[in-house]
């Protein structure tokens, strides 16, 4: 590490090149939203577990011009960002005061979206920047809406995503009362399940 090594991880507070692949993403997405003329969209759903991939693919949309709502998704079996949401939104700079607002979740974890089941939100700091600045908002999907997703999702794409990787569509379910049909909203499917 003296000699100049970065460490291997995929928390941005330890190295922020990992956070490259989730800006790619958003990069890519909207190439892909001008490319279908989807030039406006209510919301983005993103799973958090760690909370690098919400914050890096949030800014990557940023970056090409979509000013989405970044909604971070956790389940009800662990959501450390929901709880350091409701303590620092309105707070500047909520990093120099990390233990008020992030502390590790006091219960085992537990959901079907195992991947994301950090004990802490490591990232949380990037993305409670991310949902101030795009006005996005933390959805916690309940345990029912976790499994729905990882049935619907698979069934209705060719795309054999994990219940980690259809938890965006946990929290769009969790928010159905809510959306409207004529809403245009954006999730990722990730996480292969081998299963």
């Amino acid at each position: 590490m003296t000699a100049g090594a970065i460490p291997f991880s995929v928390q941005g507070p330890e190295n922020a090149l990992c956070l490259d692949g989730g800006r790619t993403i958003g990069w890519e997405m909207a190439e892909q939203l001008r490319a279908e003329n989807l030039l406006h969209l209510t919301a983005v759903y993103v799973q958090v577990g760690g909370g690098a991939f919400a914050a890096s693919l949030s800014r990557g949309l940023s970056e090409s011009g979509f000013d989405v709502p970044l909604v971070a998704v956790q389940t009800a079996g662990c959501a450390p960002l929901e709880r350091a949401w409701k303590s620092a939104r309105d707070v500047a700079d909520c990093a120099s005061d990390w233990a008020t607002h992030m502390w590790p979740w006091e219960e085992p974890p537990a959901s079907l979206a195992d991947g994301i089941l950090d004990d802490e939100t490591y990232d949380w700091v990037a993305d409670t920047q991310q949902l101030r600045r795009t006005k996005g908002r933390v959805v916690v999907a309940c345990e029912e809406d976790v499994v729905r997703a990882a049935s619907i999702g698979p069934n209705l794409t060719a795309i054999q995503s994990s219940a980690t990787g259809t938890a965006g569509l946990a929290g769009l379910l969790s928010e159905r009362a809510v959306t409207g049909d004529s809403d245009r909203v954006a999730l990722v499917l990730s996480g292969i399940s081998r299963h």
